[in-house]
């Protein structure tokens, strides 16, 4: 057994029994720990036992959370909207297992799912305050300054394959989810102090070189959206420092940009402006957004996980599919498009539901945390609102309805939304008294006490 895979075994049973005998939080970072090392695709590996690692972590930081003892007058995880919607997927997903196209694919992707109804319970439970929750953020940087380390070291020849873990392995994918790492570094250096804040800047570099090395245009554009969200919800208080390490971050960016990465951003406009001159890629998508809206109207329930691509060689021409004689298909480069052909009208009333409760969470935030004199808070809601918004973005070209960086994210949102603004809302209505601003609106619970004029103005 080689020394990293011992040290990986004795830190992971460090983390497990602290999760059981100290706090089920370390649980959880030991459960990240094993997403970003992935030990079944690394080297040092090779002679530990095939394991099922983070299923256990996850199991073991169950149990630790269970024992814990809820607080008083805490909304719980399925009361609140994305808890229950993701309940209600899941159990749709379920269903579907009695019609769906391809029963494997669908089976595994109703295990995933109930699996995150468990993952998005802890994060909302365990990451619940300003604390907990700055680490959690910095526990992802940490783990994309692994993979970005992993990425500058690697063989590539076109696009960089094969550096992430579980769900990440491939390119767009790996892309997307280095972008919500830039959106919540980016927060984290303007309120951070100390070694955390330079761990971050150094961590930087390694990220965005990894997007590039990717060449993923959807993350590219992701980038870009979520810099839009951290604008508008960047904290007040550190407005010129943001203005200062965007110039940097941006000068950083077009440093590590190759001609390479830009001649395939360039296809971005040309697909956009010029049909004659899209790349086959951009065609290819094209085509099969028309088959799949095709696809939903034939089956307006849904054809189960990976419908798509069951269905493509009967609605594609065959120069658009990949892979060879029978097995020649084509996957859905869309989440909503996934979500209406596969999951049918359902699915696209739950998914739709999600998006509206994010944005409108994302407006509470904005709201209430004017009467919040915390900065660290005002960071917590940008990154974790920008990321929400890298992911679907990035979906917009990409599949990413499996993508777990998202259910990390919606935990945190929620708890955001109902465990952390009520109380320190309260506590900032007890400085000072309350304004039109600060009532949560209809998203999370009213703090204080307000007229039905005021609550009008201020609700979302």
């Amino acid at each position: 057994m080689s020394a990293t895979g011992f040290l990986f075994l004795l830190a992971m049973a460090a983390g497990l029994g602290l999760a059981l005998f100290r706090s089920p939080l370390y649980g959880l970072y030991t459960y990240l720990a094993i997403f970003y090392l992935d030990p079944p695709s690394r080297w040092w590996a090779a002679d530990l036992p095939n394991f099922r690692w983070s299923l256990l972590a996850a199991v073991v930081t169950l149990l630790g959370t269970m024992r814990l003892k809820a607080p008083a007058g805490v909304r719980p995880w399925y009361k609140t909207p994305p808890g229950l919607i993701l309940i209600l997927f899941t159990a749709w997903l379920w269903i579907q297992g009695l019609w769906a196209l391809d029963p494997y694919s669908h089976r595994d992707a109703s295990i995933l799912f109930t699996k995150y109804l468990f993952l998005f319970y802890l994060v909302y439970r365990l990451v619940d305050t300003r604390e907990k929750m700055t680490w959690f953020l910095l526990a992802h940087v940490v783990g994309c300054l692994y993979l970005g380390w992993l990425a500058l070291h690697a063989d590539v020849e076109a696009r960089l394959e094969g550096v992430g873990g579980p769900g990440i392995n491939e390119a767009n994918a790996l892309g997307m989810h280095m972008a919500t790492a830039v959106v919540a570094g980016a927060m984290l250096i303007l309120v951070l102090r100390g070694w955390r804040q330079y761990l971050c800047i150094v961590a930087m570099p390694f990220i965005l070189n990894t997007i590039v090395l990717a060449g993923s245009r959807s993350a590219f554009l992701a980038v870009l959206i979520g810099g839009v969200v951290l604008f508008f919800m960047k904290p007040q208080v550190t407005k010129k420092l943001f203005y200062a390490f965007a110039a940097l971050g941006l000068v950083l960016f077009l440093m590590l940009a190759h001609d390479v990465f830009w001649k395939r951003m360039d296809t971005i406009a040309v697909a956009a402006n010029d049909e004659q001159h899209r790349d086959s890629s951009s065609e290819t998508r094209v085509q099969l957004f028309h088959a799949q809206v095709q696809m939903a109207s034939d089956y307006p329930f849904g054809t189960g996980s990976k419908g798509t691509a069951a269905l493509s060689p009967k609605y594609l021409e065959r120069k658009y599919l990949t892979g060879e004689g029978a097995a020649a298909a084509r996957s859905s480069h869309n989440t909503f498009m996934t979500v209406w052909v596969e999951q049918g009208i359902p699915g696209v009333i739950l998914f739709v539901s999600m998006l509206i409760w994010a944005y409108r969470a994302g407006r509470t935030l904005r709201r209430g945390l004017a009467n919040d004199a915390s900065a660290e808070t005002a960071m917590q809601a940008a990154a974790v609102c920008a990321g929400v918004t890298v992911v679907f973005i990035a979906g917009i070209f990409v599949d990413y309805l499996q993508a777990e960086v998202q259910i990390w994210m919606l935990g945190m949102l929620a708890s955001l939304v109902y465990l952390r603004l009520p109380a320190e809302s309260a506590q900032a209505l007890q400085k000072a008294p309350p304004t039109p601003a600060g009532p949560i609106g209809r998203v999370g619970r009213p703090v204080a006490p307000v007229t039905r004029k005021a609550s009008r103005r201020g609700g979302v």
